[in-house]
């Protein structure tokens, strides 16, 4: 899995977009196809509307595009560090 450069596992994240604003904790990064047939990395963030506990994907090519923050990230989250630093090493061979 190609994981994106910008967020990690347990982060938690702001995303504005005009059908209004989303503030929860990624939860899980997984792969699935686009519109267009590619295999890419979806950015699974769990958050709560009006008292239920709501799974939203976002596309990460699109996360450019989108007003996307990361506004906390737990530095003791060794294994999920471990985890990126091993893929990303793996992929430099």
């Amino acid at each position: 899995m190609a994981y994106p450069k910008t967020v990690l596992i347990g982060d938690r994240v702001r995303y504005e977009s005009a059908a209004g604003t989303i503030r929860g904790e990624v939860v899980d990064i997984i792969d699935g196809m686009n519109a267009a047939g590619n295999i890419i990395p979806w950015i699974v963030i769990e958050h709560y509307m009006m008292g239920q506990v709501i799974r939203s994907r976002l596309a990460d090519t699109a996360l450019a595009m989108m007003k996307f923050k990361v506004i906390f990230r737990d530095c003791t989250n060794y294994e999920v560090l471990a985890e990126r630093y091993a893929h990303d090493r793996m992929m430099e061979m």
